[in-house]
């Protein structure tokens, strides 16, 4: 069952379409493009912001409402959108813990290098993996 739909919205005597700066807002009330429009769901809403320009404005005419029928249509598929979105998110946040794990990679070499300790082997061994890990992980992610 498809559902009609109305919508709404004002154009002045000249042919523009109205559009709201809101609050310290910028450019012009009236544009040309009707894309550019404010739209309005409800006609008391757009009613009020005819009797607001009349009233305020009467040199200007009452400016017409001027309905929109339309019909619902399908839905948009954003099953690729949102995974792909999803994917450059992780990779965003695996990046982000990329540079202290090769700052803490090299760090540990440089202190393997000097020392030659046990001790300093099983961190670069550590380290190494950590770094391994999500280097991995970004270069699998970025092949999707």
């Amino acid at each position: 069952m498809m559902e009609n739909l109305t919508f709404y919205v004002i154009r002045n005597k000249e042919g523009k379409y109205f559009r709201p700066k809101g609050y310290s807002g910028y450019g012009d009330n009236w544009v040309d493009n009707i894309n550019k429009a404010k739209v309005y769901t409800k006609l008391g809403n757009a009613n009020r912001q005819v009797t607001f320009w009349a009233g305020n404005y009467p040199e200007f005419g009452i400016p017409d409402v001027i309905p929109l029928h339309t019909t619902m249509g399908e839905p948009l598929n954003q099953d690729d959108r949102v995974a792909d979105a999803l994917r450059k998110k992780e990779i965003r946040e695996l990046e982000k813990i990329l540079y202290p794990l090769q700052t803490k990679y090299d760090k540990a070499k440089r202190e393997l290098d000097r020392h030659g300790s046990e001790y300093a082997r099983i961190h670069f061994n550590d380290a190494k993996v950590k770094l391994d890990n999500v280097e991995n992980k970004i270069k699998t992610l970025k092949l999707k």
